[in-house]
């Protein structure tokens, strides 16, 4: 698989980079206070209506680490996401994974009350995890690296990681706050897909009861609602047709040759 950064992850890396650093130095040696007014903090974003935080958040991480962890699978796995589907689309697709996320975590402290809604919740991890999801999808016999040691197939690569964040979530007091907003990108990923995949297969039958004069015709095979989601999102991103043969859907059909703490 040959490797290359493609313009929305390029400036989203780019934008994440730049955020970190102006935060950082602005809280750390300059007195500001811009986690607390761009990070996503349940009081600010209810009593001082502060709704820009549910977008701003996903900018801002809490450390290094965070930082280049999200950034290094953005990279790895937004790139081709995007190739696939063209910039807007992926787009579409991270802020609606990172909302989700944002309010998952909105929610749930909203729900606890008390000091919890003083407690930001910063990073793009949300999102993350919803392109994870897609990839899994979309490329579930790419082979990854879990842990970085031990390879596996990227659908199940996606659910071991769903188990892990759920298993956090339930059990881990402080992780788990995180792990809901992670696994709020992660469902969030599926119904966008799922419910995209849906509306195109729905469309597609309607034509092709047009075509044929309204009689019925063979039905698709279950695959096809991930074909359609992989393949004709490229179509509709303006991509070239791939032909009516079904020869370009072998790119998406199987690929089987082979101080105040944050959340984030």
């Amino acid at each position: 698989m040959q490797f290359r950064l493609t313009p929305a992850v390029k400036a989203l890396s780019i934008i994440c980079f730049g955020a970190f650093v102006v935060q950082q130095t602005a809280d750390q040696f300059l007195g500001g206070n811009l986690l607390g007014f761009f990070a996503l903090l349940p009081s600010g974003f209810v009593l001082e209506h502060r709704f820009w935080q549910l977008f701003t958040y996903a900018f801002l991480h809490g450390d290094l680490m965070h930082l280049v962890l999200n950034l290094a699978m953005l990279v790895f796995i937004g790139s081709e996401l995007e190739a696939a589907w063209g910039t807007s689309r992926f787009l579409r697709f991270y802020f609606f994974c990172s909302i989700a996320a944002g309010l998952s975590y909105l929610f749930l402290q909203l729900f606890l009350g008390g000091q919890a809604l003083h407690t930001p919740m910063v990073g793009a991890s949300g999102a993350i995890y919803g392109l994870l999801m897609a990839y899994g999808l979309l490329f579930g016999n790419r082979v990854l690296l879990f842990m970085m040691l031990f390879p596996m197939k990227a659908k199940h690569f996606v659910w071991i990681l769903a188990a892990i964040e759920f298993m956090s979530t339930v059990f881990s007091s402080r992780a788990g706050i995180a792990g809901i907003a992670h696994l709020g990108g992660m469902a969030a990923g599926w119904l966008y897909l799922w419910g995209y995949g849906a509306y195109l297969v729905m469309k597609r039958r309607r034509l092709d009861s047009q075509q044929s004069g309204g009689r019925p015709k063979k039905r698709r095979s279950a695959g096809h609602l991930k074909l359609v989601i992989g393949r004709e999102a490229g179509r509709e991103e303006g991509k070239k047709d791939r032909g009516k043969d079904g020869s370009g859907d072998s790119e998406y059909e199987d690929d089987s040759d082979n101080s105040p703490k944050t959340w984030h």
